[in-house]
């Protein structure tokens, strides 16, 4: 009995080892668990201090994760209010077409260098999810009635003119948009959301401007949705084309082509002009191949008119922004299409705006030599005066040469008058066409006839028609 009573000790202690064991076990992990997750918020929190007091532009995933942990702890501590701003470059495809990437980097390096120049203490600047972006996170120790005097100071430094490639001095503008948590958003996706809208509504009047997120922006919903439907638009076939006759300015004023004007036909807005949606369309990404749209609907309508109305050699412009023509992809697409239909060569002009810009740039005039290697004329605008033009129409092998309105309107000044008249000149010794675009009256009609411009358009010869309508205008004719 004796030696069941010792036994029956010997277990219990063993059971009390055991259990202290196991209890001293769970104790050393829980003290390891604890601090793993004391040391990982030591940790965030020094890399959040290194944010803070750091020159460097930080990523974006670093930066969403900053201000979701300052959210967090905000919500528990007061609710102390920062702000964000969202800096966005105006016209920015315009650096990305003309210059290389390395050229492109530098001038984003010198842009965020300056604003950091502007920023308060711990604030943190940031890349945003485009190129051309950046998100500044400015702390609540930061006097934020002055936050409008401080987004002027960084718009100030982010326009500083950049020099590059030998005396190249670019000038650029910045679209500021601004929120304040807690006011505009108490969590991150609805401070990006303001952003994004006070920083559309800012777009939408032509950008270089700071606007405040309000509610009454929010309010906005008809350009709202017109940002959002624009994206399926395109699936939907909704951009369609009218077309505005180009005629002789000589004997029978004859139609010899057309220039396809962009539109889209809304489902609920109706017919909407491009000033309405162009710039939605750009800041979408959706610009380019709504534009791609065009060439295909423009060889479509030549096919009809030949098969359908027996009219023949009708020319017909599209607009192509210098953005297509340096992508790779766009002179694929165009041998794909002209492939497809069968088109004769040369009925087919592609009109570039801004075409001087990229007289340097070798992508795009191998780009440009190979469109015409599939038939395609090219045509550019004239709005100012620029000698170096007439040599760019020569080595780039130009067709039609473009006069806007206010380009052949402003002959009172004697200058302009000799260079209007030498572009004429060397139109005519070259074998090029020219176009006058905006003719209203029949008194400029005569006017541009006399000077030995071959061409008009505008509405005093037709306003752009539907495709309906333009059989009815050639038949006619």
């Amino acid at each position: 009995m004796k030696q069941n009573y010792l036994l029956k000790k010997e277990r219990q202690k063993q059971m009390i080892e055991t259990l202290i064991t196991i209890g001293v076990t769970i104790l050393i992990i829980g003290m390891i668990v604890g601090l793993y997750f004391l040391l990982k918020y030591e940790i965030r929190k020094y890399q959040d201090e290194q944010m803070l007091l750091s020159d460097e532009i930080v990523s974006y995933v670093g930066f969403r994760s900053l201000l979701e942990r300052t959210i967090k702890y905000k919500q528990k501590k007061g609710n102390k209010p920062f702000t964000l701003m969202l800096i966005d470059l105006d016209s920015f495809q315009e650096i990305v077409d003309t210059f290389n990437k390395e050229e492109e980097s530098f001038i984003m390096k010198y842009v965020s260098t300056h604003i950091k120049s502007a920023l308060p203490e711990e604030s943190v600047i940031s890349q945003g999810l485009k190129p051309d972006q950046f998100f500044i996170y400015i702390p609540d120790s930061f006097d934020h009635s002055n936050i409008f005097s401080l987004a002027k100071s960084i718009k100030k430094e982010a326009e500083r003119k950049v020099q590059i490639l030998d005396k190249i001095t670019i000038k650029k503008t910045v679209s500021i948009a601004i929120a304040t948590y807690p006011l505009h958003g108490n969590n991150l996706d609805r401070l990006y959301q303001a952003l994004e809208i006070a920083l559309y509504m800012v777009k939408q009047k032509g950008g270089n401007d700071i606007r405040y997120y309000t509610e009454e922006l929010a309010q906005d919903k008809e350009s709202l949705d017109l940002y959002h439907e624009l994206k399926a638009a395109k699936e939907k076939g909704e951009f369609i084309y009218h077309y505005q006759p180009i005629i002789s300015t000589q004997g029978q004023r004859t139609v010899y082509g057309l220039e396809a004007l962009l539109r889209w036909n809304h489902p609920k807005r109706g017919l909407l002009q491009p000033g309405q949606f162009l710039h939605l369309a750009e800041q979408t990404g959706e610009l380019d191949d709504i534009g791609n749209v065009g060439v295909e609907q423009a060889l479509v309508l030549l096919t009809d008119l030949g098969q359908l109305h027996n009219i023949h050699d009708l020319i017909i412009n599209i607009n192509v922004s210098p953005r297509q023509i340096l992508n790779e992809e766009t002179f694929t697409l165009y041998q794909r299409l002209i492939d497809k239909y069968r088109i004769k060569e040369g009925l087919i002009a592609i009109e570039i705006p801004d075409f001087s810009l990229y007289k340097t740039n070798q992508v795009f005039k191998r780009n440009l030599i190979k469109m015409k290697s599939l038939g395609f004329k090219i045509a550019i605008d004239i709005s100012s005066t620029d000698y170096d033009l007439l040599d760019l129409i020569e080595r780039f092998q130009i067709d039609m040469i473009k006069f806007s309105r206010n380009f052949y309107m402003l002959e009172d000044n004697y200058n302009f008058r000799k260079y209007y008249q030498m572009i004429i000149e060397f139109a005519h010794d070259k074998n090029k066409l020219l176009v006058a675009e905006g003719v209203e009256t029949e008194a400029q009609f005569k006017e541009l006839s006399e000077k030995g411009v071959d061409l008009a358009q505008g509405y005093y010869v037709s306003k752009p028609l539907s495709q309906e309508n333009l059989i009815e205008f050639l038949t006619r004719k």
